[in-house]
């Protein structure tokens, strides 16, 4: 079984570290030094994740995927399957989990537009203690719209909505979309 490729991964983290210098990294600094370990869901007290916040053709728009374990709606993205990168795995989640329509017209992001660390209570029926996530969110823009068909129910929310703002994340990222990252973005 392939491991992390942590020189690709530690080059991704470089990479939008250099690009987005204002985000919040002390989460990152808490975790460091990542380790090819740190790929694997079996890695405790935390392991690496990768997501997408993905924003319609109009720019005014965003689909999340209700969370099968957590019971709210999020952004897609998870774990990180042997031999992927951040981006990569970002990537085969959105197909996964919004299905290959939406990740065939999505155009994802070079770097991750965010980094959160956040806590996972603990999950008995897999076995998993509470525990971190350190994920590294991507922005990918849908150059038509096409509906969602893929393994978890999905609902597209303005940017501006109520669940979103509600979310902190989920509202640092649509707030922090610039006219560069969603050219048609307006509010209402």
């Amino acid at each position: 079984m392939d491991e992390l490729p942590l020189a690709a991964v530690l080059a991704e983290i470089a990479s939008a570290r250099a690009a987005r210098p204002g985000l919040d990294w002390a989460a990152f600094d808490r975790c460091a030094p990542v380790t090819a370990a740190h790929g694997r869901r079996s890695s405790f007290p935390w392991h690496l994740t990768a997501s997408v916040f993905v924003v319609d053709a109009a720019g005014r728009r965003t689909l999340l995927v209700e969370h099968p374990t957590l019971s709210r709606l999020l952004q897609p993205g998870g774990h990180l399957e042997a031999g992927e990168t951040l981006r990569q795995a970002a990537a085969r989640e959105l197909r996964e989990e919004c299905g290959a329509a939406i990740a065939g017209v999505a155009v994802l992001d070079e770097r991750a537009i965010d980094v959160d660390l956040h806590a996972i209570p603990a999950n008995p029926r897999k076995g998993e203690p509470e525990h971190w996530h350190l994920d590294f969110c991507f922005i990918a823009r849908l150059s038509a719209d096409v509906p969602a068909d893929g393994e978890l129910p999905t609902r597209w929310l303005a940017l501006d909505a109520e669940p979103v703002r509600a979310h902190a994340r989920l509202a640092r990222i649509a707030t922090g979309l610039s006219l560069d990252q969603a050219p048609a973005y307006h509010r209402g």
